[in-house]
């Protein structure tokens, strides 16, 4: 499996990109979801051509608030390159411990626009499939 992103919650950008020892010019793309209540920044780390994700809970019933509010800012999930959804999550939830948290689609232009997406918790890791739309 390949990394694709790391998913880190914040409940403050400026303080997330100081702790990272970034700027917001470091921020690539923001994008607002509106089924999570999320903003999304993304942020290339060209020196491990790796892509992070700070998600900024943006109202209290956000799906990332109460993770936020606990921690300030922390690693939420880890999330792979996946070429079909079905087959992963198939794969994980027929494990013990495991189960899936949701799906969803959403244009990020910084991963090649329409892309899906399946969260699966396994023993407590939160693991994010991302799949590119055609």
């Amino acid at each position: 499996m390949k990394i694709h992103h790391l998913g880190i919650v914040i409940s403050d950008l400026d303080q997330a990109l100081s702790a990272l020892g970034l700027d917001r010019t470091a921020i690539r793309e923001s994008v607002f979801d509106p089924v999570q209540k999320n903003t999304l920044h993304f942020i290339h780390l060209p020196d491990n051509n790796l892509w992070l994700e700070l998600v900024e809970p943006k109202s209290e019933d956000a799906s990332t608030a109460t993770f936020a509010r606990k921690f300030t800012i922390g690693l939420h999930h880890l999330a792979m390159s996946a070429s079909n959804l079905d087959a992963a999550e198939n794969h994980y939830t027929s494990q013990s411990g495991a189960f899936t948290l949701g799906r969803y689609h959403i244009a990020i232009k910084s991963f090649g626009g329409a892309i899906s997406t399946l969260f699966i918790a396994v023993h407590g890791l939160i693991l994010e499939f991302v799949k590119n739309d055609p």
